[in-house]
């Protein structure tokens, strides 16, 4: 009897663990700059593949998709019908981002009617402080990724921490207090997506 209930409960944790790994659909969010720059973003995830892209009003309409291969260590970008192969090693770092001696302690955990589980983390380094919403309903390792987002906290973190999982919504302020920039999520559809996105 006690081998049966074993059994079950290994069968139902990972089927909650790979139904928690197969999210597949769009992440829609919005993110402001210290410099009053407004984009929209929208991350296209489908098991192990991930896509996002990127406008703004501000820039008249422009849209651009960009698709991480670690197949061939690059970023595919892509404008209208222009693919372009960015190697990760272009990739580089603005001046003044460092995560060297960044300090990410777990604040609290919630969940939404979208995610079940949401942790909420800060990171804090010597230049500024982020807050972070991350749901480990979505199962993105961003360590395979990390050599593809060199300036956004929220997934460098992410990256180091060797956890899975997508970040929701991000502020990131100066040691002042000012707001250096803040994603927000706005809608998220659990839908197939074509395998077009990531190519």
């Amino acid at each position: 009897m006690n081998k049966i209930t074993l059994l079950l409960i290994i069968f139902f944790t990972s089927i909650h663990l790979l139904s928690a790994q197969n999210f597949e659909g769009v992440i829609e969010m919005h993110q402001v700059t210290t410099n009053g720059l407004e984009y929209d973003l929208k991350w296209y995830i489908k098991g192990d593949k991930i896509a996002y892209e990127l406008s703004s009003a501000s820039s008249r309409g422009v849209q651009m998709r960009f698709v991480p291969l670690k197949s061939s260590n690059s970023m595919l970008m892509i404008s209208g019908n222009t693919k372009t192969e960015i190697p990760s090693e272009k990739i580089t770092t603005p001046v003044g981002f460092s995560m060297e001696d960044a300090k990410l302690e777990e604040k609290g955990s919630s969940s939404n009617s979208d995610f079940k589980r949401i942790q909420e983390w800060q990171i804090t380094t010597a230049e500024m402080t982020a807050r972070v919403e991350v749901t480990t309903d979505i199962g993105v390792n961003f360590a395979e990724y990390k050599q593809f987002f060199k300036s956004d906290y929220g997934l460098c973190a992410l990256a180091e921490s060797g956890k899975a999982g997508f970040p929701l919504n991000i502020t990131i302020q100066d040691k002042q207090g000012n707001v250096l920039a803040k994603t927000t999520l706005k809608k998220v559809t659990r839908m197939p997506i074509a395998d077009s996105y990531f190519k």
